[in-house]
């Protein structure tokens, strides 16, 4: 028995993406036999691109049934089947991580209809699945919603189930493996770090230093860390004994505290940042003139501050009262200094010109 299937997403960074829409045909070898449609409120917002590729909007999701609402659904209707999709890999990943997210293991075998198809339609110059169902003649409408592309999907499986006659392709392309997830120290790493935003620090055995970032949430990029392909994620992966963090509240701080422990610590495993042209806009040496610039602080009572005192960055502090940033001299004694660099100010530029929620205060 399979279960194909189809899943629209958000899109977004990898393993944060939110299912839209999900399409599963339960397919006995001759006919479907059950099927599940359904849009999905991913409670998080659709990207640009993905809304033009799909047409699938926010507003259409408001109403929608959450994840959690579907799962019992979904783990009913791929019960002892095996997972069919073009690019299995991709569904797999997003249906595993949902359930993952609600403290449930999804387990099931896979077969891709993109390796299967490259196996037995060897002559066809591209496997996609439009290109591939446009080039055998096989109907498709609403070409990338869920239930079209699933069904397209029935259509060619059925297909490629006849041509491999004593079925020894399909049975040799079937992965049965399960991928266990983070090891133990890993997991014990992961959890040990919180959901706060900041700059998180690598440390090998021999507590060296050999990695360091900044996130907005810094378990999120840890545990993204563990689980990537890179070079670098796996170097990090095979010599991390622990990490460190230090948490900021404000993502301006953190890129500016990021920037000055790369400079003095250059740790083995990053890139160091590459210099950019200071463009001046806000900033100007010649001009007498001290720029404070609020941020959120690390907690609901607290804020951050970032000083520039004619055309300098002199440093950033967090604090309660009003008192503490109005009073220069006061400031002053709480600032957390560094060392002038075009860089930070470059940094401070580019964040007052994506963000709309600092306060800027001249003085």
């Amino acid at each position: 028995m399979y279960a194909i299937l189809d899943i629209e997403t958000t899109g977004g960074q990898f393993n944060q993406e939110g299912i839209t829409e999900i399409a599963i045909f339960k397919f006995d070898g001759h006919k479907v036999v059950d099927q599940f449609i359904s849009l999905v409120n991913p409670e998080r917002p659709i990207q640009p691109f993905v809304i033009k590729l799909t047409g699938i909007n926010n507003a259409m999701l408001r109403s929608a049934p959450k994840f959690y609402e579907v799962a019992k659904r979904i783990i009913e209707i791929t019960d002892g089947c095996i997972l069919v999709a073009h690019n299995t890999s991709f569904d797999y990943r997003i249906l595993r991580t949902e359930f993952n997210r609600l403290g449930y293991d999804f387990v099931r075998e896979t077969l891709c209809t993109v390796e299967l198809s490259k196996k037995l339609l060897p002559e066809q110059k591209s496997h996609s699945l439009g290109k591939l169902v446009r080039s055998l003649g096989i109907p498709v409408s609403d070409r990338h919603r869920a239930s079209g592309d699933a069904q397209a999907t029935v259509k060619l499986f059925k297909l490629l189930l006849s041509k491999d006659i004593d079925k020894q392709i399909l049975k040799s392309l079937i992965k049965s493996e399960i991928k266990t997830g983070l090891s133990p120290k890993l997991l014990d790493i992961v959890e040990s770090v919180p959901n706060v935003t900041g700059v998180y620090y690598v440390h090998n055995e021999k507590g060296d230093l050999i990695y360091l970032g900044r996130s907005q949430n810094i378990k999120k990029k840890v545990n993204s860390l563990f689980i990537g392909t890179t070079k670098t994620a796996k170097k990090i992966q095979a010599e991390v004994y622990t990490v460190t963090y230090e948490e900021t509240g404000s993502v301006l701080i953190a890129a500016l505290k990021e920037y000055d422990e790369l400079k003095h610590n250059k740790p083995t495993l990053n890139r160091m940042p590459s210099k950019i042209r200071f463009s001046k806009k806000f900033f100007d040496e010649n001009k007498e003139e001290k720029l404070l610039i609020i941020d959120k602080g690390r907690n609901i009572e607290e804020r951050a501050v970032v000083l520039i005192e004619n055309g300098i960055y002199k440093g950033y502090a967090f604090f309660d009262l009003n008192y503490q940033i109005t009073n220069l001299e006061v400031l002053k004694n709480i600032l957390i200094p560094v060392k002038d660099d075009k860089q930070n100010l470059f940094i401070i530029e580019s964040f007052i010109q994506k963000k709309n929620n600092f306060k800027i205060m001249r003085i």
